[in-house]
């Protein structure tokens, strides 16, 4: 994969992806975890509800 070909596609799948690994970090720390692991579960799965409430809030266009 080429430089330009590369940087189109993180341009396009960098924040979705983003999304996708805090999300799925934040379950397993949820569902394995205890004590700290819980609160950085909190952290991890609040981000993908405040880029929705972001973009709800102001939409683009």
């Amino acid at each position: 994969m080429n430089t330009t070909m590369r940087t189109a596609f993180l341009r396009v799948w960098g924040a979705p992806l983003l999304i996708a690994v805090l999300t799925l970090f934040g379950l397993l720390a949820a569902l394995l975890g205890t004590g700290a692991w819980h609160w950085m579960a909190w952290a991890a799965l609040a981000v993908p509800v405040a880029v929705g409430l972001r973009f709800w809030a102001a939409p683009r266009g």
